[in-house]
């Protein structure tokens, strides 16, 4: 059976104060990492085994392929909006 996959495309981050930067290591697991649907499994165990404690939020629109994570950074949540694109089906 073939499985679509997906990456990170592109990235819109923000927080409380927009003072915050994406740490380096959650930009090396967005860009490097493929997931197996739009609810990014992937993403949150390996940003989970960094310490992030990362929660994914479900959007109603469906037509975009759009995954909102949320993920902890020092002391403050940080929103990232990640723009999913679709890769060759295996």
């Amino acid at each position: 059976m073939m499985k679509q996959r997906y990456r990170v495309e592109a990235i819109m981050a923000s927080s409380k104060q927009n003072k915050l930067e994406v740490p380096r290591d959650v930009m090396d697991v967005l860009c490097e990492q493929d997931c197996s649907s739009l609810q990014i499994p992937e993403i949150i165990e390996r940003l989970t085994s960094l310490g992030y404690c990362p929660r994914y939020e479900p959007t109603a629109d469906t037509l975009t392929d759009i995954a909102t994570l949320w993920i902890w950074v020092d002391q403050e949540e940080m929103l990232l909006n990640c723009q999913m694109e679709p890769l060759a089906v295996h």
